[in-house]
């Protein structure tokens, strides 16, 4: 062997270790992720009592629950998330005596930020989780008031929180969802004072990591 070839040799195994000691750091620190959200929403309170028998209910049906969210991994087990999310409840369909065929409508728009907890080796397919969300619930209704004698939409902007638990399977998520929406508010329906409403909800949800937004080695 030549004087020359241990120092190629040589060379090659510190470049080895050097890109290994890369890809491991880069593999464990902090990473962005994108996720597209997508489920079914059952109604509770107010909402989703009879509106022609009740003073203040919606007689909304079960809902399609649409979101977005962007998180920032503060390490492998603990994250933060801005996320949207848009939920549309079936509508509560009815026939009035002057007005004929008529529907009202009840969706709520959700600017949240949650924090979440997860447990497990990023290497592991499964890791289940637990989080905690806060944020801006804009909550509409279009319709008729309770005499149907005129249309209206209207909306309340109210804080909202929810409690979130399920598990990591890859590049996708399943969890469950509680709400909880309450407000008070003049808007709804004449009652002659403020009234307090309760739109609480449930709801089960399927989320994909998008590929790219990914950081980690595994998304590489």
């Amino acid at each position: 062997m030549t004087p020359a070839r241990p120092c190629y040799l040589i060379l090659i195994l510190l470049a080895a270790a050097l890109s290994t000691g890369v890809a491991e750091a880069a593999a464990a620190r902090p990473h962005n992720q994108v996720l597209v959200e997508a489920g079914w929403s059952r109604p509770y309170g107010d909402l989703a009592r009879d509106y022609t028998e009740t003073q203040l209910g919606f007689g909304a049906g079960d809902a399609l629950e649409l979101g977005f969210r962007w998180r920032y991994n503060f390490s492998s087990t603990v994250s933060l998330s801005p996320a949207f999310h848009f939920v549309d409840y079936r509508d509560f369909k009815s026939t009035g005596e002057v007005i004929g065929d008529y529907r009202i409508s009840a969706s709520s728009l959700r600017y949240t930020l949650e924090l979440m907890f997860i447990q497990g080796d990023e290497r592991r397919s499964v890791r289940p989780f637990l989080a905690f969300s806060g944020g801006l619930y804009r909550n509409r209704v279009v319709g008729f008031n309770k005499n149907l004698t005129s249309p209206f939409d209207q909306s309340v902007n109210t804080l909202g929180f929810g409690a979130r638990g399920g598990v990591r399977l890859a590049g996708f998520e399943l969890s469950a969802v509680y709400n909880v929406n309450r407000f008070a508010t003049w808007t709804f329906f004449e009652t002659g004072q403020e009234q307090d409403y309760n739109w609480d909800s449930f709801a089960v949800r399927a989320a994909w990591i998008i590929p790219f937004s990914d950081g980690t080695a595994q998304g590489r």
